[in-house]
């Protein structure tokens, strides 16, 4: 094993970032423990300054590596902006036989869109077949996650790889009631999670990555995965999922909270943002397209389902937001479509009923809302739907008591169904949203 290989990046200024722009590498510094020139398989850690532990993905990734891709070669990489210096020596300092290499950029890039351009980078120095992208913030990832992803890929069978978690009920309820629907309804491609970053693509599709001018800098967590599937969609990439059997576990058997609702702002902001940023995408999207799921042989691990907070923490919020934005709600849509907000404010917990219907209808209402407003109230205008999504949750709560998983999922294949016939009120409504 060589010795360390230091070299010191360029670092941004502040008024560097862009709100649109390059997916240009922010390196501070580097260190690799091997000297590499290529490498058969590239697994990247990819951090914001949440993270805090990175020792759980290091080892179950070179497990992973040496256990099913022996004959080839590998590297693992953590793109460090977590802005904490004990995980570069966690990093380094913990036993491992694949060669590792450590990126940080810089203190003006904390976020995790910044370790996913370096991830990029970095692949298009080492030309590796694949590229795996793994969450820094995941302890719940598994060793057997590395050939789920790589496998489909390192076959020529897909060359973008979407994991398919075995989920539980009442699980991602952001995802299963808003996030699929919307990107199936408007992208046309069936990926149940489209948001994480856990994921890997081939090197040809990195490199359409790379060239892509439109990535948004100014958006939160989600913005960046979805952009990379879209753009593996409009390239028309072979695009698969894989049945990764463990659930992706981030909230460590936390009730569900109204953390949920801040979830869903973040997703909101970036779907209602990226609808303008690909409306080529969506607007020649006929109907959505199902995605091959690989390895969905394999049995699920039973796991208890999520524990829920009580109905009447979603109940105040829900009256509180009502009472903050119903005025500016009311004017948004001149009056005439505030009618949610007088339902959602006035009715008790358990006879609150927001139909998949009545949610789809709100939601593109919404987006061609959004696109209208002044930028300095857009963020409470979504603070105003948040409302309306603790509704919309409650209702799907007391929709899914008695159900299974499998009936869960069915369900949410029902809610995708009407989201996708209601997608008329978008693009109907679309050219009288444009400034």
């Amino acid at each position: 094993m060589g010795g360390p290989i230091t070299q010191s990046g360029r670092v941004m200024g502040r008024g560097a970032i862009m709100t649109v722009a390059r997916a240009e590498a922010l390196i501070q510094s580097e260190i690799f423990t091997d000297s590499l020139d290529r490498v058969d398989i590239l697994v990247g850690i990819v951090s914001n300054k949440r993270t805090t532990d990175v020792k759980i993905p290091l080892v179950k990734s070179h497990e992973g590596l040496s256990q099913t891709y022996p004959q080839l070669t590998s590297a693992i990489a953590f793109f460090d902006s977590s802005l904490r210096p004990e995980l570069k020596d966690i990093f380094l300092g913990t036993p491992c036989p694949v060669p590792r290499i450590y990126q940080a950029t810089g203190p003006d890039h904390p976020r995790k869109i910044h370790s996913l351009f370096n991830l990029m980078r970095l692949a298009q120095r080492l030309r590796p077949k694949v590229i795996i992208a793994l969450d820094g913030d995941l302890t719940s990832v598994k060793r057997t996650w590395i050939g789920r992803l790589a496998q489909p890929i390192l076959t020529g069978n897909a060359d973008y790889t979407s994991p398919f978690y075995h989920s539980l009920k009442y699980d991602t309820p952001v995802t299963n009631t808003f996030g699929y629907p919307m990107f199936r309804a408007l992208f046309g491609r069936r990926l149940r999670q489209p948001f994480y970053t856990d994921r890997a693509f081939s090197l040809e599709l990195n490199d359409h990555f790379l060239a892509n001018h439109g990535w948004r800098q100014d958006l939160p967590y989600p913005s960046a995965e979805m952009t990379m599937s879209i753009l593996a969609i409009m390239k028309k990439a072979k695009i698969c999922q894989s049945f990764m059997a463990t659930p992706r576990l981030s909230w460590q058997n936390q009730p569900l909270d109204l953390i949920t609702g801040e979830n869903f702002a973040k997703v909101a902001k970036s779907i209602f943002t990226l609808v303008g940023s690909f409306q080529d995408v969506w607007l020649n999207c006929k109907r959505s397209k199902p995605t091959t799921i690989t390895g969905t042989e394999l049995s699920p691990q039973v796991v208890a389902p999520r524990p829920i907070a009580p109905p009447e923490l979603f109940l105040g919020e829900i009256k509180r937001l009502a009472d903050k934005h119903g005025q500016m709600w009311s004017q948004v849509f001149n009056g005439r479509k505030d009618w949610i907000f007088q339902k959602i404010s006035t009715e008790a917990a358990d006879s609150l009923n927001v139909t998949a219907e009545d949610w789809a209808i709100i939601v593109f209402r919404s987006i061609l809302a959004y696109q209208k407003l002044d930028d300095a109230l857009k963020d409470d205008f979504l603070e105003a739907l948040t409302a309306v999504f603790y509704a919309r949750l409650l209702t799907w709560l007391q929709s899914g008591y008695g159900l299974s998983v499998t009936q869960m999922d069915s369900l949410t294949e029902e809610e995708c169904a009407i989201f996708e016939s209601k997608r008329s009120i978008l693009l109907e409504g679309w050219p009288n949203a444009q400034p």
